[in-house]
């Protein structure tokens, strides 16, 4: 069997220019012991390495090539594997709390995880849902980790660290047989008469809309406020309701949701802004430290000084 030891004597002849003397004082073994070390791998798994020049090696054949490829990628993962093992053993294993709003979860939760679970596999990440004063309340209390959040709201001024991570536009959704659902974009005195679809009350969202509606001096139709999107969404079925939602809603539209539903642009539309959060006060391990790192870099957010 082509064992990590073998491997090693095989590289080092590639590495040392195939000078067999040189390779067996970088290994601490004598020539002799290498030169049929390296028979034996030859021997044992029926391969022809080297190319040979009276009795010399000069390179490596076809085969060896694509070994020595192989073995350089293999020893990268080994090495990469005992450098976890020393971080795991070098640090306790934690528990990170990621909360946010349910949409927000569904929408940013996977790609964070799969950003992070490889580079942390020391590290259990749970995911929490919270509305804006709960997820607020737990990071202040140190029950929450991390937080993602749409802005505005008013965690700078409790003492959070926060940072806009994403952003986009609202969009109108409606039925296809909607009364708008002409139209290319639509403007807002065009949606008000319509009751609306949105996210409740305790929900930063819900505030944003109301208030941007009422900013144009326009008064919104609550029709129903909810806290699941998809829920939202069904009330559009067969209804004159318009429900206002970020774009990115769009990714998760199931096929039947695409038939039957059309997202329009408001003219001067309400932004969309997600913002990560966390309690700077509490004293930060260095591998959550690591991770809010690892979670800036996703968008491109260079990590401030603590």
């Amino acid at each position: 069997m082509l064992d990590l030891q073998k491997m090693s004597y095989f590289m080092a002849v590639v590495e040392q220019n195939f000078n067999l003397s040189k390779a067996a004082q970088s290994l601490f073994i004598s020539q002799p012991a290498l030169s049929n070390a390296i028979h034996a791998i030859e021997k044992e798994e029926e391969l022809t390495l080297f190319v040979r020049n009276n009795g010399r090696y000069t390179g490596l054949t076809p085969c060896g090539k694509y070994l020595y490829g192989e073995c350089k990628f293999l020893f990268r993962k080994y090495n990469q594997i005992l450098e976890q093992a020393r971080r795991i053993e070098s640090d306790d294993s934690e528990t990170v709390t990621i909360a946010a709003p349910p949409f927000l979860l569904r929408s940013y939760a996977a790609a964070i995880l799969l950003a992070l679970k490889d580079r942390f596999p020391q590290v259990e990440f749970l995911f929490r849902e919270a509305d804006e004063a709960g997820l607020k309340r737990g990071l202040l209390k140190g029950h929450f980790d991390i937080g993602l959040i749409t802005e505005p709201n008013d965690y700078r001024s409790a003492g959070l660290f926060v940072v806009t991570i994403d952003q986009g536009r609202f969009m109108a959704v409606l039925e296809n047989n909607h009364p708008l659902a002409g139209r290319e974009i639509l403007e807002w005195r065009e949606i008000v008469p319509y009751p609306l679809a949105i996210p409740g009350p305790h929900f930063p969202t819900y505030d944003l809309i109301v208030n941007s509606i009422r900013s144009r001096g326009l008064k919104p139709k609550i029709g129903i406020a909810t806290s699941g999107w998809d829920f939202q969404v069904s009330c559009l079925l067969k209804t004159d309701y318009i429900s206002l939602m970020p774009e990115i809603v769009r990714n998760y539209f199931t096929k039947e949701m695409d038939e039957q539903l059309k997202m329009l642009p408001v003219n001067h539309p309400i932004a969309w802004r997600v913002a990560y959060c966390e309690n700077n006060h509490i004293r930060k391990t260095r591998t959550m430290q690591e991770i809010r790192a690892a979670i800036l870099a996703m968008y491109n957010i260079q990590c401030p000084e603590n």
